[in-house]
């Protein structure tokens, strides 16, 4: 692979040519004019953002790779759905994996460095299954945007597939898996359609699960939160969304994860769900989802670091046997 072939499309000098062209018509669109040169503010192998000065305030820019060039659509499909929970899009290239959209403030995660509350989240997590609900009816429309099904009928499909990809398994190495948890991995693998049905026996509809959902991708704006950065996004069981909010919020407050604080966080998301059974009965279907969820991470791990090129794959590759050494620590009373 020559030099080039390594490169991300925004490490090439006359990329971002184009992109300026396109960001400079974009806004001229909104009789918006930039008043500075663009800046990135963030680069890692999947996507760049730039912020964009201008005569009416902030504007960001985002690129994505080929593997989540599906975000642009969704986005702006979500905000048109739930403008009142969706940061707004101003303009999108969907064949290209480009969005612009204006400054939407302070993220949470700013805001709990000065104020380390779980009130936000007590109001977060209600609101957020709601707006799962409001997009089962959609489901089709979203799938037909490029989100990706991960339903509880093509997941164990999906997670074997993923176990059969050896490299993707990093086995003997550092951050890989022992040959003794690939071997158990794979014995778990054809019990994998039974959890699935278990966890759909619960009567709980699939929607569009956002499975990065943490403090660093909702703004804090003087009309309420609004939710982003949709790439990592799956038609696949909604509760599957709390394994990284939970350990998120965890890490962030350092909370043990039978803490109850995190129980009140749960029960207040929960809540939301009442029409599908009781707190107990969905407390149940929780439980198993924050198993499966883990298979449901690496997946999107593995269909990230997969499409990059190197050295970035390997850079990355960890995360895939990662989330599956998490799910190894958790399926135990289950099998």
């Amino acid at each position: 692979m020559s030099e080039i072939e390594k490169m991300l499309p925004w490490q090439d000098s006359n990329w971002f040519e184009e992109c300026a062209q396109w960001l400079n018509t974009s806004l001229a669109l909104h009789n918006i004019e930039l008043t500075s040169e663009p800046s990135m503010i963030h680069s890692a192998p999947w996507s760049v953002v730039y912020s964009a000065m201008t005569n009416q305030g902030i504007y960001y820019f985002k690129a994505l790779c080929p593997a989540l060039k599906h975000e642009p659509q969704l986005a702006w499909q979500l905000s048109l759905w739930q403008p009142n929970l969706v940061q707004p899009v101003l303009e999108i290239d969907a064949r290209r994996g480009w969005l612009l959209m204006p400054d939407g403030g302070t993220t949470l995660r700013q805001v709990l460095e000065n104020n380390p509350s779980l009130d936000y989240w007590k109001k977060i997590l209600p609101a957020y299954a709601r707006f799962q609900q409001s997009l089962i009816p959609h489901r089709q429309e979203l799938l037909a945007l490029g989100v990706v099904n991960r339903g509880l009928q093509v997941l164990p499909r999906l997670a074997n597939n993923l176990v059969e990809d050896r490299d993707a398994m990093c086995i003997g190495q550092t951050d890989g898996l022992s040959s003794g948890d690939y071997e158990l991995l794979k014995t778990l693998m054809p019990k994998l359609q039974n959890l699935c049905d278990k966890l759909a026996r619960f009567g709980i509809p699939e929607t569009l699960q956002h499975d990065d959902f943490h403090d660093g991708n909702i703004f804090m704006g003087q009309d309420g939160f609004k939710f982003f950065d949709w790439a990592e996004s799956f038609i696949t069981h909604p509760f599957f969304t709390l394994v990284v909010t939970l350990r998120s919020i965890a890490y962030r407050f350092e909370l043990d994860e039978q803490s109850p604080e995190l129980h009140e966080l749960e029960t207040l998301y929960l809540m939301e769900w009442q029409e599908y059974g009781t707190l107990d009965h969905l407390g149940k279907a929780l439980d198993l989802a924050m198993v499966l969820g883990r298979i449901n991470r690496a997946l999107t791990w593995h269909m990230v670091v997969s499409s990059l090129p190197e050295p970035y794959r390997s850079k990355e590759a960890d995360a895939v046997p990662g989330w599956l050494q998490l799910f190894l620590e958790k399926i135990t009373p289950y099998v």
